[in-house]
């Protein structure tokens, strides 16, 4: 489990680095940007979603800010992702309870 969570952190902060080359400056973003969480603070899923947003904020020069959204076994979180735009500016961070939940709850608020 964990080798996969060191995985994600560093593929995200080498995102950062590579996209940045690609897009001319004044693109994306030009807005704060709110990482999804939706599990309680002080979480591992949390912590690892803070550092990776405090890399992009520092790399990027733009804010990115984590919204803890609790509720549901994460649901209420992953919901609330589901319907905001999909313009970039909100980005989810989810462990593997985004897969497993609809075989635990007979509705859920998205489609994997």
């Amino acid at each position: 489990m964990w080798n996969v969570r060191i995985f994600a952190l560093l593929a995200a902060l080498v995102w950062p680095a590579t996209s940045q080359a690609q897009t001319p400056p004044g693109n994306y973003p030009d807005k704060p940007v709110k990482v999804i969480v939706p599990f309680a603070a002080g979480g591992p899923t949390d912590v690892v979603a803070r550092l990776i947003a405090t890399k992009l904020s520092e790399r990027t020069g733009k804010q990115f800010y984590v919204e803890n959204i609790t509720g549901a076994g994460g649901n209420a979180g992953m919901g609330q992702a589901a319907r905001a735009g999909s313009d970039g500016y909100t980005i989810l961070f989810v462990s593997s309870s985004y897969v497993v939940n609809p075989s635990l709850y007979p509705k859920i608020p998205y489609d994997p």
